[in-house]
């Protein structure tokens, strides 16, 4: 009876981080395919990196992600846990192939609405991925060690990480794409820092029920 009831547990952990796990690359896909990118609001990730070194060299937007995403598993093999870097495998893996499955679409026709509603759900995205000790490669990756070397909360790594991506907006489309980009950074982490703060509170709350 144990032993059935243990192996149910064993499946219910497995389907909620596979769910955590797909939603949390769909989210962060179609916020840059449908929301931020379509308006050159190149502010998330290492999905935005790829998007603005095609537009800088020419560079295939897949294959740029691909190669920062390799680079960033050696840090990952490195210096993080195992299972970390096997999560991190399967999302370094799976966001190139959204990425090519889904095409860019301008969801929202106003430009304010779809920075706010992209990066809403990208840090959600984001979030939903750490809650699993994964992430998507790329620049989610030097969070995870801010946090795990030097204790700095993950909200504060996501933002110190993007700077890049403000300076290769500035040289790619100029001070006012820089300047939206920033707006959306920071917007994310104060989301991701927000999610943290309610999940806190809600699994708190259900402990004490449970």
């Amino acid at each position: 009876m144990n032993k059935n009831k243990g192996s149910k547990n064993v499946s219910l952990s497995v389907i909620k981080k596979m769910s955590y796990f797909i939603s949390g690359i769909f989210l962060i896909t179609i916020s840059l395919q449908w929301f931020l990118l379509p308006f050159n609001i190149a502010s998330a990730g290492v999905g935005a990196i790829g998007f603005l070194l095609s537009h800088l060299y020419t560079i295939e937007q897949t294959i740029a992600v691909f190669c920062i995403n390799v680079i960033m598993l050696g840090f990952c093999w490195l210096l993080l846990e195992k299972r970390t870097f096997l999560n991190t495998v399967s999302g370094s893996l799976l966001f190139p192939i959204f990425l090519g499955l889904i095409p860019q679409w301008e969801m929202v026709s106003h430009h304010g609405w779809s920075l706010v509603l992209g990066s809403l759900l990208f840090s959600l995205g984001i979030f939903l991925l750490y809650q699993i000790d994964a992430s998507n490669g790329g620049v989610t990756v030097p969070p995870l060690i801010f946090k795990k070397y030097l204790n700095l909360p993950v909200a504060y790594g996501i933002f110190m990480t993007n700077f890049l991506i403000i300076l290769l907006n500035l040289k790619a489309f100029g001070i006012i794409q820089a300047l939206l980009s920033a707006f959306s950074i920071v917007l994310i982490s104060l989301s991701m820092s927000f999610y943290q703060k309610y999940w806190e509170t809600m699994t708190g709350n259900l402990k004490k029920l449970f």
